[in-house]
């Protein structure tokens, strides 16, 4: 430290000074030397004393600063600390404008449920604060063979989530539950899983839970059915899904019957189409052949289902068939694996969606609802107002898991389309939201329903989204974003300290279901979140 800044100004410690020979007393008032005391003693003395005040002095000097700023930056026991995670207005991020917005989101109460060991607890320390509010995440945050869960889905009992971990030697796909309010949570097995497959995916059926997994045979890989019940299992027919590299399933139910969807390529292999069989939902018997239900000459894949009254929206990634002459030279490329150059094709794709009754037939021809000349990578769906479909999707032309493109969203009705609009990133329409302007990194959407409609309220009579847009990104906080259920983003686009990194999975009128890594395990917890912000 510079001596001019060992004292600063106003500190009673830096107008101290050794004694100098000037403010000695007189002369005339010194005691004489005694016989015994020679001249020089008294003398050393006095030169002993001011030097030991005088380190004194250079000392206090040289540690006040740091004291004083300790000082002032010690918060008080009734005053939290600005950034301290236990203060979540502290935490919030900022919204468009920059300024910094009071949290939306609040714990449920109830302790996380966790699926499989879970760490050890930390020592007693300072929390890390993590980007955008949340814990920064740990060495343990992320673990190899660590629980696997899918997309979760709400029923009668509450919450439900498709998972698989290792155990019994290999790995064991099981369905988790979880009561309403958080309180208790139980898992059901379902079976070993072989392969490297994904988590069942689930479907609410009135107080069950509907559970779709893939299984290898020997004609490919099968798709198995199971119906839990509490703590009881039902298997139904299996399907035969072919030997296509996609693993994309879903299953949903309306009514008395259930509807399975999957994507398969023709038997000449040179396209994916969108395969579809329902089932009866009470004893998964009853299941009508697979057929195709996406247009022959498109290539279709990804398929998603959300069950509306007196039926369902499907929904799929299409793609234009390719050329001759370009297949033929892929054909005449791929035929020399040394001169085969590796890489990812960057395809027109766009989303189409075509309306089904309750027996999964169609009752319109499918449509495109994104514009034919994009790139969507991914999409996530739910319902708007007036059972009318909520698509949000990311369009982006350079590869998987690249910065860059924007997420959009569309409104789907039986009469026709919206325009899509820009919700992030990309380039901003002249009426877009200020969120457009953000970058998105390389997440995807995901959409989780709120409350009925616009106006409505969540618990505590705060007012409720009517569907919840979630960006979870590996390279930073989870943004969450309110749309009405016109799909416009509402209250701002941002992190929530109570979410952090946490990724949510499924949503009921009064909360969110939020998955969190923990080793390992996986730690499913309920959050309360609203447009405004929670009581305090």
């Amino acid at each position: 430290m510079e001596p001019n800044h060992r004292a600063p100004q106003g500190n009673p410690s830096a107008d101290r000074r050794p004694p100098t020979e000037d403010r000695r007393p007189p002369t005339a008032d010194r005691r004489p030397p005694t016989e015994d005391e020679p001249e020089g003693v008294a003398w050393k003395g006095a030169l002993a004393v001011a030097l030991v005040v005088g380190g004194l002095v250079v000392w206090r000097a040289c540690s006040t600063p740091e004291g004083a700023a300790g000082s002032a930056a010690a918060p008080s026991s009734a005053t939290p600390a600005a950034g301290d995670p236990n203060d979540p207005a502290a935490t919030a991020g900022p919204d468009a404008a920059g300024q910094t917005a009071p949290p939306r989101c609040a714990p449920a109460g109830a302790a996380p449920f966790v699926i499989g060991d879970a760490p050890p607890a930390p020592k007693a320390a300072e929390p890390e604060q993590g980007a955008g509010g949340g814990a920064a995440d740990s060495a343990e945050d992320l673990a190899p063979f660590a629980v696997e869960v899918g997309r979760g889905t709400t029923f009668a009992g509450g919450f439900a989530v498709g998972a698989q971990r290792e155990a019994e030697g290999g790995t064991v796909a099981m369905v988790a539950t979880l009561s309403a309010d958080g309180a208790q949570g139980k898992l059901v097995r379902l079976a070993r899983s072989r392969g490297d497959m994904d988590p069942p995916i689930v479907a609410g059926a009135g107080g069950a839970v509907l559970a779709a997994m893939l299984e290898p045979n020997a004609g490919g890989r099968a798709i198995k059915v199971a119906r839990i019940d509490g703590e009881h299992v039902t298997w139904g027919a299996e399907l035969a899904e072919g030997r296509d590299e996609s693993l994309a399933l879903d299953v949903a139910a309306s009514g008395e019957r259930a509807v399975i969807v999957w994507d398969d390529v023709t038997r000449d292999g040179k396209r994916s189409r969108i395969m579809l069989a329902s089932a009866d939902v009470g004893s998964l018997r009853s299941v009508t052949s697979p057929r195709p239900v996406s247009q022959p000459s498109t290539d279709a894949e990804v398929p998603r289902l959300i069950a509306r009254p007196g039926g369902y929206w499907l929904a799929y990634i299409a793609r234009a068939e390719e050329p001759a002459g370009r297949a033929a030279a892929k054909e005449g490329d791929d035929a020399n694996e040394d001169t085969a150059a590796a890489g990812e094709t960057i395809a027109h794709q766009w989303l189409e969606v075509v309306p089904l009754d309750e027996t999964g037939a169609l009752t319109a021809t499918p449509r495109a609802v994104t514009p034919k000349d994009g790139h969507v990578l991914a999409y996530d769906l739910a319902l708007g107002q007036d059972d009318s479909l909520i698509l949000a999707f990311r369009d982006d032309d350079t590869p998987s898991g690249s910065i860059g493109g924007r997420i959009s969203a569309v409104l789907v009705r039986l009469g026709g389309a919206a325009e899509p609009r820009v919700l992030v990133g990309g380039d901003r329409e002249q009426d877009a939201p200020p969120e457009a302007a953000l970058g998105l990194g390389a997440g995807v959407p995901a959409l989780l329903r709120g409350t009925a409609g616009p106006g409505g309220s969540s618990a505590g009579g705060r007012e409720g989204a009517a569907v919840w847009l979630a960006i979870a990104n590996a390279s930073g906080p989870t943004q969450l974003a309110a749309l009405t259920a016109k799909g416009e983003i509402e209250g701002g686009l941002r992190p929530e300290p109570a979410l952090g990194r946490g990724e949510p999975i499924a949503a009921s009128a009064e909360a969110l279901l939020v998955a969190r890594p923990a080793g390992k395990a996986m730690k499913l917890e309920l959050l309360r979140c609203a447009l405004s912000a929670p009581p305090r």
